[in-house]
């Protein structure tokens, strides 16, 4: 049971980072064709509000999903770890400390 929670751990964390990462990347290739500096606070800004109101729906859908999806996601990670820990799992979160 210990190894099939650790592999989902693993893949929940994975699933975060590739998401996260398309999220980034196609943030950053709606702003540049559009004009918009997503390296300023009012790039952000504008790009978040157009996010929001739903101007392009694919960078909507995406970016929505992954921030809050991935939070989710990160709290079900969490949950899993510390029941398993409670199961009687050792996980070794930092590897060091062995």
């Amino acid at each position: 049971m210990c190894e099939l929670l650790q592999i989902i751990r693993i893949a929940g964390f994975a699933l975060c980072v590739v998401a996260g990462l398309t999220a980034v990347l196609s943030a950053n290739s709606y702003c540049k064709k559009n004009g918009i500096n997503m390296n300023t606070f009012e790039g952000m800004f504008e790009m978040y509000r157009r996010v929001f109101r739903f101007e392009n729906r694919r960078l909507s859908i995406l970016m929505l999903s992954t921030t809050y999806g991935g939070a989710v996601l990160m709290v079900g990670v969490a949950a899993i770890t510390f029941w398993g820990q409670a199961q009687g799992c050792d996980f070794h979160i930092n590897r060091l400390a062995r």
